[in-house]
């Protein structure tokens, strides 16, 4: 499972989400997660920060909501499965 968050500096938002995503893969390691800068990203699509990616497909923009982002990544790309 791969996240990217697209960001800028100067950005609260931004700096917001990227701790969520971070401590996120520090709990599921199955999960891994590329921060790139806006500037640097090749997507031209995204002009809107910050955005999160699932496997390269654009999921969010803005803050990042933990608990609804496992629930999806659980339902939808059998992630973050508890042991059982």
């Amino acid at each position: 499972m791969k996240l990217s968050l697209i960001i800028t500096q100067n950005c609260s938002a931004c700096n917001r989400a990227e701790v969520v995503l971070k401590n996120l893969v520090l709990k599921h390691p199955e999960i891994s997660l590329n921060i790139i800068n806006l500037k640097d990203c090749e997507e031209q699509s995204i002009s809107i920060v910050p955005a999160l990616l699932i496997n390269n497909k654009l999921f969010s923009y803005g803050d990042v909501d933990e608990r609804k982002l496992l629930n999806i990544l659980s339902n939808n790309y059998n992630a973050c499965h508890k042991p059982g």
